[in-house]
């Protein structure tokens, strides 16, 4: 008969294998980032939860070169980019007031802005689907020094008013850009009175007990356990001097033991905000019918068999990577302040720990059971739209593999559905080859797309040069590109930009190696009148115009 012995007994047999698997996870965490233990480099803090609760929560490194001080589960790191969904869930605090809806034009709160032929609502710029051009981007191009000049998020705006064009139809494609979070600053900012970190503290922050949690508004406001973040050169680290306030996109800082709290929200374990996890988790309907994978400053995934909530971060001195699973109520939060540090990359190395083996080896029955396809209509050159970066995918022994810009290794891609593939060590990494009139591959790195065309070489000697020779003025950017010859190579100066090395694309086309595009435009009598200018897959075609020969 079942009595309270045996019921006891169940209880603790269930309890110690719990504890001893929890015991085995927590080493094998400990071998993972045993290469961060360190008293005279920057690091990184982790936080892990498993079954809604922490099971993991260290610091490695030092947060100060300066006074030896390390990093803990409570050292501040900056969030980078992970800040988006803290802007999008003041959004969301707005409409739950009836204070904005997310149909509305931006142009109500941002009359200012240009009126494009189709309306930018706000539920376009949570989602990136707006086409806005990327201010950071935008910046570099015009030759930006960010150690020197300053720069807020009335410099983003007014950057993003110059803009004559969209990168693409308002609600075509996701089109990260860090203006769309800007943007959304600025308006919360109009309709309630408050700076963003205020609205935050008021709405989010403080009634989830985000103590350590805030945007930086301001200079000169001390922080308590702040990391400083690095970059390593030959000489030793650095640490960045700039001054700029622009936020909204970015520019919040946080623990680990505040994102514990943040990660439960998202996996729907705080009962008065499940509303929040709700509408941050909310994707919106492309114009082709499909869903878009980022939702609300959230990126939705599949991993393994499992979805996943994610985002990841990078900046001066630092990178970062938010990853949960609400089915299995796990969350993992990864902060760095060096640079070097490959946040996502150890993110999903702890992700794989704890992972069921029951459901992985599911998915691999799955995928023993898919049809495969014929790889060859797939093997081909490929160029980023709206960028010079390359990629190469071949056939070779019987398996599809794909060769980036820089050459070298080829990586192994495994089939998990028709026309789609995912890197054989990092199943985050994900190749769509389904057919589309805008384009021929995409590469995802957990949700974030690339989007890819294929493309025609061409070799360096078929070049004429001197052709491409001239001074070029762009209204959009203020700024003036003087391409010249030199050594039978074309070479470009700008702004704080000497003598950048380019080469040959495509036809009329060159790059820098660095994911910018000058595609030099030609009239009906071979005569160069200008370039359309494009970069980092996410700026599209800026106009310049060839000046008269003097």
């Amino acid at each position: 008969m079942f009595n309270l012995r045996n019921a006891c007994l169940l209880i603790g047999v269930f309890v110690f294998l719990s504890s001893k698997a929890q015991t085995n996870a927590n080493q094998k965490i400990d071998e993972l980032l045993a290469a961060y233990v360190s008293n005279d480099a920057p690091g990184l803090s982790v936080k892990v939860i498993n079954q809604g609760q922490s099971i993991y929560s260290k610091g490695f490194g030092l947060s100060s070169l300066d006074y030896n001080i390390k990093n803990s589960d409570s050292t501040v790191f900056s969030l980078a980019s992970i800040a988006k969904q803290f802007t999008a869930s003041a959004i969301w605090a707005l409409a739950n007031d009836g204070k904005i809806s997310l149909d509305d034009d931006i142009r109500m709160y941002l009359p200012e802005f240009p009126k494009y032929e189709e309306t930018i609502r706000i539920k376009h710029l949570l989602n990136h689907t707006s086409g806005i051009r990327n201010y950071h981007t935008l910046m570099y191009l015009a030759g930006f020094d960010y150690d020197t000049q300053y720069y807020d998020n009335t410099t983003v705006l007014d950057l993003a008013i110059k803009q004559k064009h969209l990168n693409h139809l308002v609600g075509e494609k996701v089109s990260y850009s860090n203006t769309n979070y800007n943007l959304l600053a600025i308006i919360i900012e109009r309709i309630s009175g408050h700076n963003l970190n205020e609205y935050l503290k008021l709405e989010i922050l403080n009634p989830l007990k985000l103590n350590s949690t805030f945007v930086r508004v301001e200079h000169g406001k001390p922080i308590q356990n702040k990391a400083v973040g690095y970059q390593k050169h030959k000489d030793g680290f650095r640490f960045s001097i700039s001054n700029q306030l622009s936020y909204g996109a970015g520019s919040m800082g946080s623990s680990v033991n505040d994102m514990e709290i943040w990660m439960q929200m998202l996996n729907g374990q705080v009962p008065e905000f499940k509303s929040l996890t709700e509408f941050l988790k909310t994707t919106e309907t492309l114009n082709s019918g499909k869903n878009a994978k980022y939702a609300r400053g959230l990126m939705l995934d599949n991993y393994k068999g499992y979805e996943t909530i994610n985002h990841s971060g990078y900046g001066f001195g630092g990178r970062t990577q938010l990853i949960t699973v609400p089915e299995k109520q796990i969350g993992i939060i990864v902060l760095t302040n060096s640079q070097g540090i490959d946040a996502p990359r150890i993110a999903y190395q702890i992700l794989d720990i704890l992972l069921d083996k029951d459901k992985i080896q599911e998915e691999t029955n799955v995928k023993i059971s898919l049809k495969k396809q014929n790889f060859e209509e797939f093997i081909g050159e490929y160029k980023e739209i709206n960028s010079d970066m390359t990629m190469k995918v071949i056939v070779k022994n019987g398996t599809l593999k794909s060769i980036g810009s820089m050459g070298g290794t080829s990586v192994t891609l495994i089939q998990y559905e028709k026309n789609k593939f995912h890197r054989t060590q990092s199943q985050n990494v994900k190749y769509d080859f389904t057919p589309s009139v805008s384009h021929d591959m995409i590469i995802s790195f957990g949700g974030t797309p690339f989007y890819f065309q294929h493309a025609n070489f061409i070799d360096v000697e078929s070049v004429e040069v001197s052709d491409f020779v001239g001074n070029f003025y762009s209204e959009e950017l203020d700024v003036a590109y003087l391409f010249f010859e030199e050594d039978s190579m074309l070479k470009l100066t700008y702004a704080e930009k000497e003598n950048v090395n380019l080469h040959p694309v495509q036809l009329n086309e060159f790059g820098n190696n660095d994911r910018t595009l000058y595609h030099f435009i030609k009239d009906k009598n071979d005569t160069i009148t200008g370039m359309l200018l494009s970069s980092d897959g996410t700026v599209k075609d800026i106009v310049f115009k060839k000046e008269k020969d003097h």
